[in-house]
């Protein structure tokens, strides 16, 4: 069984790779819009895993802050594909702040779990 840090690591990064507008990455974006859907369904619901189960049982400790942190990136990341029209023109703007910190939490967990 692969542990949750594992599947929370690769959640951030497909949320990162479906929501970036890097030019590199503009064939993830042709995929049909039921699968980007699916996908961002499963960030969020990853995302709302770390939030409400994870990070309120351990917050104060640094993985708990860390899923907290995570958590949110990644409920606001899936919010970009599935519900793009109604968010707040703030959130719209410092999308790539937001993806890039979801990157960065992704890179966290991911080494963290390398060094085990």
């Amino acid at each position: 069984m692969l542990p949750m840090g594992t599947i929370m690591a690769a959640s951030m990064i497909v949320g990162v790779l479906t929501t970036t507008d890097l030019p590199v990455i503009k064939l993830i974006k042709k995929l049909p819009t039921i699968v980007l859907q699916a996908i961002a369904i499963l960030v969020l619901l990853s995302g709302l895993w770390n939030v409400l189960w994870y990070a309120l049982q351990h917050l104060g400790e640094y993985w708990g802050n860390a899923a907290f942190i995570s958590g949110i990136l990644m409920i606001v990341i899936a919010s970009y594909n599935l519900i793009p029209n109604k968010l707040p023109l703030v959130l719209l703007k410092i999308k790539p702040l937001l993806v890039f910190a979801l990157l960065m939490c992704a890179f966290l967990y991911s080494m963290t779990i390398y060094q085990m």
